[in-house]
């Protein structure tokens, strides 16, 4: 890859960072029964509380996922496959500059044939 690739991959990925944490750091997932004392209203905050906690453990995967791809870039180890070592496609790392694994063993990962770590 490139350097000018490289730079522009830094940079969604450090874009992209910075939406997520912003998002985090914006949840609250707090839920006040003391607000709520009709039941109805309690069980639909806690299920919106429940699917907010679904969305933000996404998230946090998500960062996790960017913070190492920025660690690999930063080792000169970005775009190579961390299954098979072999060059990923750089049109999947633009589409998910986040990207561990080439397409072939991120099939594997999902089929459930290998484990990710």
């Amino acid at each position: 890859m490139s350097k000018l690739n490289l730079d522009k991959i830094k940079d969604k990925l450090l874009a992209e960072r910075e939406t997520l944490v912003s998002k985090l750091s914006g949840n609250d997932l707090s839920v006040d029964d003391a607000e709520t004392p009709d039941p109805v209203d309690l069980a639909v905050r806690n299920y919106s509380k429940n699917v907010m906690l679904a969305v933000s453990e996404n998230e946090s995967k998500q960062l996790i996922l960017i913070n190492e791809a920025l660690t690999r870039l930063a080792d000169d180890e970005y775009g190579i496959c961390q299954n098979c070592e072999k060059d990923v496609n750089p049109k999947r790392l633009d589409a998910v500059p986040w990207a561990r694994y080439c397409l072939n063993c991120q099939e594997l990962v999902e089929q459930g044939l290998f484990d990710e770590d």
